[in-house]
C-alpha cells in the first residue's frame, strides 16, 4: 500500500481533486502525482474495462511504477505517462481475469457516489446514463476503446494517444474515427435493447 487514503473519486465522471497542488520542482513528487491524478487514473482504469473489485488495486499499481521511474517523467508530461502505465496495467488485467471482453459493472451504486448538490432524481439519471456508456463501450474493440476512453472522456488529443499507444498520429486519429462510428452504432443498439431512449453521458 502507498501508505496513505486510497478512495474512489466522489464521481467517476467529475471527480473532486484532493489537495491538488502545482509541483514546483522539475522533477515530479510521487505524492503530488498521487494527488493530482489518483483519480483520474482510477477513472481511466474503469472505463478500460478493470472490474471493480480490482481498480483500486491497479490504480495502486500505476502509482508503484510512477515510483520506480519518477526520473522518467518530464515535467509537464505526467498525465499521459501515468495512462500510458494504467493502459499496461489494464491489459494485465484483463490477461489475469482471462477474459475474451472488458467487462465493466453496470451496478454503478457502489462506485459512484453522486455529487451532494445533485438531486435524488438527478443522481439517478446520472446513474442509469453512466451503465448505459459503460454498455455502449463493451460493444467496442479494445483498440477502438482505447482511443475512444482518452479522446472522448479523458480530454487527450491525438497526438498524445498517439504516443502513448506508439502508433502514429494517423493512427490513432483513424481509429478515433472509427471508435466514434462504432459507438454510435453500438449506442442504437444498447437503447433499443434496454428501452432507453436518453443520451448517453460521457
Amino acid at each position: 500500500m502507498l501508505g496513505w487514503p486510497m478512495t474512489a473519486p466522489l464521481s467517476a465522471e467529475e471527480p473532486v481533486a484532493q489537495g491538488a497542488r502545482v509541483a514546483t520542482c522539475t522533477a515530479p513528487d510521487l505524492r503530488s502525482l498521487f494527488e493530482r491524478h489518483y483519480a483520474s487514473v482510477w477513472r481511466l482504469l474503469r472505463r478500460f474495462g478493470v472490474q471493480p473489485s480490482q481498480v483500486d488495486d491497479a490504480t495502486q499499481e500505476v502509482f508503484w511504477v510512477a515510483a520506480r521511474r519518477l526520473a522518467d517523467i518530464q515535467a509537464g508530461r505526467e498525465q499521459a505517462f501515468l495512462y500510458g502505465i494504467a493502459l499496461r496495467v489494464a491489459l494485465n488485467e484483463r490477461r489475469r481475469a482471462k477474459s475474451a471482453a472488458w467487462l465493466v459493472t453496470t451496478d454503478l451504486s457502489s462506485i459512484d457516489l453522486p455529487d451532494e448538490s445533485t438531486t435524488p432524481e438527478g443522481a439517478l439519471e446520472q446513474q442509469q446514463a453512466r451503465a448505459l456508456l459503460d454498455r455502449v463501450l463493451e460493444q467496442l474493440s479494445i483498440e477502438l476503446r482505447t482511443v475512444f476512453v482518452m479522446y472522448e472522456l479523458e480530454g487527450l488529443e491525438v497526438r498524445q494517444i498517439a504516443e502513448i499507444e506508439g502508433i502514429p498520429n494517423g493512427t490513432a486519429s483513424s481509429r478515433l474515427r472509427r471508435a466514434r462510428e462504432e459507438f454510435a452504432a453500438s449506442a442504437r443498439r444498447v437503447r433499443a435493447t434496454s428501452g432507453e431512449c436518453g443520451a448517453v453521458e460521457r
